[in-house]
């Protein structure tokens, strides 16, 4: 999850209590009923704030509508769909928007503390927002939510969220957060997940913290709270840890004895508790097979990738052609070694005329303890390539490596530089077994 803390930041409304309308489409019900220039109040009684109030009320059927003109005046419009094809309308002015809201706590293992300079500004945002959790899927750890931000969560179903647990023992959950004070979080999720809401959670394991039976006593509490998912995931360390909290890498036993807590549990709670892809690559065993990780909730934090890019690969090279001469480079993170060369034997066997060269990259940009592949850089990727010039028709590289919608690396540089800088030809190849697939055989970018 290390690529989602220091990923692109979304920008949303926040309790602005009025939105400016800029435009309204013709197909709004509200032509005539409102106009550009005037602000938004409330919906239903409901003050605004933000896109999330819009969206639930373009949803209803009936709604009342404060509206404040140019004078300052307030009236009530009363809105009707008829159908689902109608909608509500509005657009509304960008200066509403604002940054998400920023945690406060000090982790221990905070991986934005633990960043070079001179990046850009938006990978050093802290987000501790609920918003952003049910919008795009980001953890939470619920030390700044407000009654009132537990009201609207319950209200408007915001779900599933994700939070950010470690530990359910009050007194290791506070020194892991930094905090002066132990939290009411178990009782937060407890309430939200009676209503309702479906919770996924996370546990950043720290060997000699939050492992062995605080780990256990953590899997009981939160099934007990009714939470859906919980993922435990090994901490993430940069070289760029100065002054904070003394913390080791996870060794291969320590790993391994939590992979045993975990599946042991799992033994008798299936489809609840995981470990990550990168905690069973430190424990030198086999992730499990792709049955094992149900509908894959946690994939995003690392969780059954492995089994599933091997599913989907298998299942898209069965489709294949039948003959294929391309000679390929794909670069990799060091933890993606193993999977890259399960796909190397299957090309090669399947096609002898075809070459796959793998690059596995050393992360010297963050540090040597930093091996997934979401967190390679360009210039770590030259380093590795060389000045050798292979005779590779193109080289590969996942969407992974990428800021979101985009083509630069964490490292500023674009694909175009990279192209430039190893005179080869770049894919782009979506990070699944399909997508590497198709960079593969057919040679195009997403």
């Amino acid at each position: 999850n290390y690529k989602r803390l220091i990923d692109n930041r979304l920008k949303i409304i926040d309790n602005s209590n009025m939105a400016k309308i800029i435009n309204i489409l013709e197909e709004s019900i509200l032509k005539g009923l409102v106009s550009v220039g005037e602000d938004v109040v409330s919906f239903n009684g409901r003050p605004f704030e933000d896109v999330l109030d819009y969206i639930y009320a373009d949803s209803l059927v009936q709604l009342n509508i404060e509206v404040k003109n140019v004078d300052g005046e307030i009236r009530e419009v009363e809105a009707y769909k008829y159908s689902d094809f109608y909608t509500l309308g509005l657009e509304f002015d960008d200066s509403i928007d604002i940054n998400a809201k920023e945690c406060h706590n000090n982790c221990i293992f905070c991986f934005v503390r633990q960043l070079p300079k001179n990046l850009r500004k938006t990978l050093y945002v802290r987000d501790d927002d609920y918003r952003l959790s049910f919008i795009s899927g980001s953890y939470i750890t619920c030390t700044n939510l407000e009654e009132k931000d537990i009201e609207r969560i319950i209200y408007y179903k915001l779900s599933p969220l994700y939070v950010s647990v470690h530990a359910t023992d009050p007194e290791v959950r506070k020194f892991m957060l930094g905090a002066k004070n132990v939290d009411n979080q178990l009782d937060i999720i407890k309430r939200l997940t009676e209503q309702g809401i479906m919770i996924h959670a996370q546990i950043v394991l720290v060997a000699g913290v939050n492992d062995s039976d605080i780990l256990k006593k953590s899997l009981v509490d939160l099934y007990d709270a009714n939470v859906a998912t919980v993922a435990i995931v090994p901490v993430g360390l940069t070289s760029f840890r100065k002054g904070l909290y003394d913390i080791s890498p996870l060794k291969e036993k320590e790993a391994a004895e939590v992979i045993n807590i975990v599946e042991e549990f799992y033994e008798s709670h299936e489809f609840f508790p995981y470990c990550s892809d990168e905690m069973y690559q430190i424990a030198k065993k086999e992730v499990p097979d792709y049955d094992y990780y149900g509908g894959f909730e946690q994939i995003e934090n690392g969780v059954g990738l492995i089994a599933k890019f091997k599913y989907e690969f298998d299942e898209a090279i069965g489709y294949a052609p039948k003959h294929c001469k391309r000679k390929v480079g794909v670069f990799t993170g060091i933890s993606g070694l193993s999977t890259m060369q399960w796909v190397a034997d299957i090309i090669e066997k399947k096609y002898p005329k075809a070459k796959f060269n793998i690059y596995p990259v050393k992360n010297s940009f963050f540090g040597e303890n930093v091996t997934v592949t979401g967190l390679v850089t360009a210039t770590d990727i030259i380093k590795t390539y060389g000045d050798t010039h292979f005779d590779e028709d193109y080289l590969i590289i996942p969407s992974v490596m990428l800021k979101e919608f985009e083509t630069v690396f964490l490292d500023n540089k674009s694909v175009d530089d990279l192209s430039k800088a190893l005179k080869k030809k770049i894919i782009v190849s979506q990070a699944t077994g399909e997508g590497l697939c198709s960079a593969i055989i057919d040679g195009e970018s997403i």
